[in-house]
């Protein structure tokens, strides 16, 4: 790794006046309270009050929001993309001697119904966002009546409470996270929180030694989860992962499971501890939240071994991070996350394969008002390949981030 001194980066920050006259008809939800599927953005600071308007004539009432963001980064060794992957390390051209780039595909768009029966009122989110490649991507459509939800939303096997903020798009690596589609049914009484879902099954196969073999599922993941306040969940999942005998000819299957812990403690008025930690086994697209056919070739779900045999890979993640709150303005974040897998290291094409990623952050993030944020985060990541050699880099990005 190189040793760079001294970096300063600089943002001028533009200055926006909008206007907008509306209807008001009630609060999507309170002021502070969560805007999507009970939970809150991991991202933007803690204000989350939308206004509604009515449409004539109906019970229904919507409500438009978003936020622009623009990032700033710096590479020292390595280009980790418009959103921060450690696991670019993996691929040796992403190689640099100092990069700069900015992007605005972070941005992103939603839109809300709330519609009133006698019997209670029917929700619907539909949100989405310019990554990876500047087209408008799809990352929530769902509908909620009562404790059900069914559409495409955050994955039940996650959670948010131990999650840092930060800077960096999803938090850190190793983390639970993915938004498949997915019925599931919610019940709370008091701090108590009880979920549980059944979700789309698809899973990320390694490429070594699979030509030609398709997946299949024929069964949905079952996840549940139980949260206590904001301040601790668990969650576990199973599910099956097999492969198509009517196309590939061969015909195998094999279970994945796991179980996600987050906490959240205070430790006074201003400071808080965050840990996670996340084990099974064929968890690999759950923690590196990327389409399966790259999943597939850096943290894979499954492989097929010498004997033609379909093995679910065992993998590990552990998160430790503080936050503290300079004042009502000023917050840091600082922490590290480790995520391992066991691949099969008798089978050759796996030697320069991931082994295990550490990546630690630290950042200083300023609430300018209730709409603006901006904040700068240094980055560090260090992977270690299954054939014992290892890379690191660094990265520094800023960010300006504008509600609507």
């Amino acid at each position: 790794m190189k040793t760079n001194k001294i970096f300063a980066l600089a943002a001028m920050l533009p200055v926006g006046l909008a206007a907008a006259v509306t209807s008001h008809a009630f609060d999507v939800v309170p002021a502070g309270q969560p805007v999507v599927t009970g939970e809150p953005s991991r991202v933007g600071a803690p204000w989350n009050h939308r206004s509604t308007f009515n449409i004539p004539g109906t019970n229904t009432d919507v409500a438009f929001g978003g936020y622009v963001k623009l990032d700033a980064f710096y590479d020292f060794d390595y280009d980790q993309g418009d959103a921060t992957d450690p696991l670019a390390l993996l691929n040796p051209g992403n190689r640099t001697d100092g990069r700069t780039n900015f992007t605005a595909y972070e941005s992103r768009i939603n839109f809300r119904t709330q519609t009133r029966f006698d019997q209670g009122t029917l929700h619907t989110y539909l949100e989405g966002h310019f990554l990876p490649d500047g087209k408008f991507n799809l990352r929530h459509a769902y509908g909620e009546y009562g404790p059900f939800l069914a559409g495409q939303s955050w994955t039940n096997f996650m959670h948010f409470l131990g999650t840092p903020r930060s800077l960096k798009l999803g938090g850190p690596i190793g983390y639970a996270t993915g938004r498949p589609a997915q019925v599931r049914y919610t019940h709370s009484a008091g701090p108590n929180t009880f979920a549980v879902s059944l979700e789309d099954p698809s899973y990320a196969l390694s490429p070594i030694g699979s030509a030609g073999v398709e997946t299949e599922n024929r069964l949905p993941t079952l996840t549940a989860r139980y949260q206590y306040g904001r301040n601790f969940g668990i969650s576990a999942l199973v599910k099956e992962l097999s492969t198509n005998e009517a196309t590939s000819g061969v015909d195998e299957s094999t279970t994945g499971y796991g179980v996600a812990a987050q906490l959240a403690l205070p430790l006074g008025d201003a400071t808080t501890f965050k840990a996670n930690a996340t084990v099974g086994s064929g968890l690999g697209s759950y923690l590196s939240y990327v389409p399966d056919f790259v999943a597939g070739g850096r943290t894979p779900d499954a492989y097929i071994d010498a004997n033609g045999a379909l093995n679910s890979v065992d993998s590990q993640a552990f998160g430790v991070s503080l936050e503290h709150n300079w004042n009502s303005d000023w917050s840091s974040a600082i922490g590290t996350a480790r995520f391992s897998q066991d691949l099969p290291d008798d089978i050759a094409g796996f030697q320069t394969g991931l082994d295990r990623v550490q990546y630690s952050f630290v950042n200083l993030i300023w609430d300018v008002n209730q709409r603006l944020s901006t904040g700068i985060e240094y980055q560090h990541s260090d992977i270690k390949r299954l054939n014992g050699e290892s890379e690191d880099a660094s990265r520094i990005q800023a960010s300006v981030q504008f509600q609507f």
